[in-house]
């Protein structure tokens, strides 16, 4: 998974997140995406900013994962691919919780229209 993700501080338009919990519940968004369905549900991710953008994009980002399982059966491509993908979810994360706000290709284009609402 060799795609480019767009980066940004935060800004005016993108605050930081409201507090230290929520930077780290941002972050577990991407590997478990239980955790950003919740978010989306529930204060956090109504009310921070920072939050609803990555669970919006985190949870997006696990369905494709999961949408692409049928692939990771192939033997060794699909299992490079998993790895690739597993690595990739763990750098988002690792990226939510530096406080940046990135653009995961197609995955922020499907989520934009949740985030911006």
């Amino acid at each position: 998974m060799a795609e480019e993700t767009t980066e940004a501080q935060p800004t005016e338009a993108r605050p930081a997140p409201q507090s230290d919990t929520n930077k780290l519940l941002a972050a577990l968004g991407y590997p478990f995406m239980i955790i950003a369905l919740i978010m989306i549900l529930t204060d956090p991710g109504k009310k921070d900013p920072f939050v609803k953008f990555h669970a919006w994009q985190a949870l997006f980002l696990g369905l494709a994962y999961l949408l692409g399982f049928v692939i990771y059966w192939i033997p060794v491509v699909g299992w490079l691919l998993w790895l690739a993908v597993f690595v990739y979810i763990i750098y988002c994360a690792i990226q939510a919780y530096q406080e940046k706000y990135f653009e995961v290709p197609v995955i922020y284009g499907l989520a934009k229209k949740y985030i911006e609402s």
